[in-house]
């Protein structure tokens, strides 16, 4: 063989590789493309995960904080119920002259 068949040869090698290799190379980019693609909206997923997870705390804190009050105005409610039921049996206790 003289160097010139070799030589196309060489260049048909090469062209039928290139041929072969470049939607190989296309469709590995698509995918590569694709999992940067993925891994942006994981990404988004996640922060808004842990934005709804700061949310759900921060109201979980306000409700906890109205129920704390809720129980401390019950508790004066009841308080105050329970000096009024007193005060009402002292004067009735007094009246009908049961205690001294």
């Amino acid at each position: 063989m003289t160097p010139e068949e070799l030589q196309q040869i060489q260049a048909i090698i090469q062209t039928t590789v290139t041929a072969a290799v470049a939607p190989i190379t296309t469709r590995l980019d698509s995918l590569e493309n694709g999992q940067q693609q993925i891994n942006t909206r994981l990404n988004t997923l996640e922060q808004g995960q842990q934005t709804l997870r700061t949310e759900a705390q921060a109201s979980e804190q306000k409700i906890m904080e109205k129920l704390n009050k809720i129980e401390l105005l019950a508790a004066d409610y009841l308080d105050v119920q329970v000096q009024t039921t007193k005060r009402r049996l002292d004067r009735i206790e007094k009246h009908l002259h049961l205690t001294p």
